[in-house]
């Protein structure tokens, strides 16, 4: 009979756990060593910058350049659901329209005239942003999250369902889960 290892992880809000044999362990545990990385706060070599999954690029710029899609060409409104996205990556959740001014351009790009405005469509009438205590204060919703995942290729999180029974866990089952957990 083949050894049973089991990794758990818990930090920040997010815990998985993967089990199995060692190998299959091993084999599954360098999917998730990324994101392991990111919630505990280290990083990888100096030299992977950008490279690895789950590393950051310090600037918009970069980071929009690897992830927005070749020939993608993104509307004034999902720029900037694009551009809170990036800035949720590194724990800022509250953005305002001068962090927009910057995003446009660090990635090169004209602000638009009406950037209050859009900001406003974007809360009021299409539900992506919402409003703080503060004035001028914006943050991302949950619809707004979704919405710049889709447009940059990033699976969208799915309503959590509760199964009636528990299930046994199976190797795969456990990977899908751990995924679901860190919201891929």
């Amino acid at each position: 009979m083949s050894a049973r290892t089991t990794f758990r992880f818990e930090a920040a809000g997010i815990s998985f756990e993967l089990s199995g044999s060692t190998e299959f362990v091993r084999r599954h545990l360098e999917t998730f060593l990324p994101f392991v990385n990111r919630v505990a706060g280290t990083s990888g070599s100096k030299g992977d910058a950008g490279t690895r999954t789950g590393s950051r690029p310090v600037d918009l710029g970069s980071w929009y350049t690897q992830h927005v899609p070749d020939g993608v060409r993104l509307t004034m409104q999902d720029n900037i659901l694009v551009f809170a996205l990036w800035m949720r990556s590194f724990k800022k959740y509250i953005f305002t329209s001068e962090d927009i001014r910057r995003g446009f351009a660090d990635v090169g790009q004209p602000e638009p005239k009406s950037l209050l405005q859009i900001l406003g469509t974007l809360k009021r009438d299409h539900n992506l942003i919402l409003g703080t205590d503060r004035r001028g204060e914006y943050m991302l919703n949950t619809t707004g999250i979704d919405r710049a995942r889709k447009l940059l290729g990033i699976p969208v999180s799915k309503p959590k369902e509760r199964p009636s029974q528990p299930e046994a866990p199976s190797g795969d089952a456990d990977i899908a889960s751990a995924r679901a957990a860190l919201g891929l």
